[in-house]
């Protein structure tokens, strides 16, 4: 019997020897587990690989994830092109029914012009607007184009600007701009000599027709041939436009100037008392005053100097000096006589 307990011992203790239990997850943490047989060596390789693969998936899977377009982007674009495509197709349907929709809403009496405001008019009347932009009322606000009426009355020699509003529903608003005329130029167009209206810069705007004011300085001189454009319909009168439009500013620019200064209206060279300036490409400007037919040899440059010697040598001869000589008895006044010299010559001086 006693022998019989020793073989189931030993048998047990081979056993034993043969397998070994595996400690759990929880235990000793951090350790490796020790494994005594075959069969859980083998099982460890699997574990490894299994770990090795799933931990290359997963870098995979980040690298896909960092080349992939934010999701929020894709779904922003999908936001953005289903407006953009119903904008355009509404757009696309407004334009196709544009004409009968435009046809029926201008015939509506809400849109029916009742109030036309025309300003600036001088020269033009608000009647002459009126008649050369064709408007009329109780025309549809709607069918005005604004554009075409601009451009229609910038073709009148005396508008320089214009500006054309709808006050919605029923109301136009006609803003005009006229030149104003600082001087008369004498040309030569198509054979015979005519007076042309000259504004501040330069530009020569429209001919002087019969009855119309005449009471500015005349430039003369200017060799620049001109040539008549087509007639404006309805009485507008003529727009004149003047070839060689450089060399004309060129020959203008110091009359301008001169111009400008003797607007200040000093009491002794008023703009009233100058009656014309005569331009010479080589010698300059010569000027001739109202009262009295002595030139004034004017030359070129220096304008605002010479213009204040002037000044003061007219100052001087309108009063009597004591030679008893007066500005009547002038022959003539050189401002370019000699640098920073004027010679007045006397009548019966030679």
């Amino acid at each position: 019997m006693l022998n019989f307990f020793k073989n189931i011992r030993s048998i047990f203790r081979s056993e034993k020897k043969r397998t070994r239990n595996v400690r759990g997850p929880g235990a000793d943490r951090g350790r490796h587990p020790v494994f005594t047989s075959r069969y859980a060596a083998q099982e460890q390789k699997r574990v490894g690989l299994l770990t090795r693969i799933q931990s290359r998936l997963q870098r995979s899977a980040k690298r896909k994830e960092l080349k992939r377009p934010p999701v929020v982007a894709k779904n922003r674009t999908k936001a953005f092109l289903f407006p953009a495509f119903v904008l355009t197709f509404v757009v696309s349907f407004v334009f196709a029914l544009q004409n009968p929709f435009v046809n029926m809403v201008s015939d509506l009496n809400f849109f029916k012009i009742r109030e036309i405001t025309i300003t600036g008019c001088r020269i033009t009347t608000p009647a002459l607007i009126r008649d050369l932009a064709g408007i009329r009322y109780q025309a549809s606000l709607v069918k005005i184009n604004p554009a075409h009426v601009e451009a229609i009355l910038r073709a009148h020699p005396w508008v320089s600007e214009v500006e054309v509003k709808r006050d919605w529903p029923d109301a136009l608003v006609v803003s005009v701009k006229e030149h104003v005329t600082e001087a008369l130029i004498l040309q030569e167009v198509s054979g015979s000599r005519k007076f042309y209206y000259l504004d501040k810069a330069g530009v020569v705007f429209a001919s002087v027709e019969p009855g119309q004011d005449m009471d500015f300085p005349v430039i003369t001189g200017l060799d620049v041939k001109g040539d008549k454009s087509q007639n404006l319909s309805q009485g507008a009168g003529e727009k004149e436009e003047i070839s060689g439009a450089g060399a004309l500013q060129e020959m203008l620019r110091e009359p301008l100037a001169f111009l400008k200064l003797v607007k200040q209206n000093n009491p002794n060279l008023p703009i009233q008392n100058l009656s014309e300036i005569h331009v010479d490409r080589d010698a300059g400007m010569t000027l001739y005053l109202v009262d009295y037919p002595f030139p004034v040899y004017f030359g070129k440059g220096e304008v605002r100097t010479k213009y204040s010697r002037l000044k003061r040598v007219l100052e001087v001869l309108y009063k009597e000096t004591d030679k008893g000589k007066t500005i009547a008895d002038v022959a003539y006044i050189r401002m370019d006589y000699l640098e920073n010299k004027v010679l007045v010559a006397h009548s019966g001086s030679g």
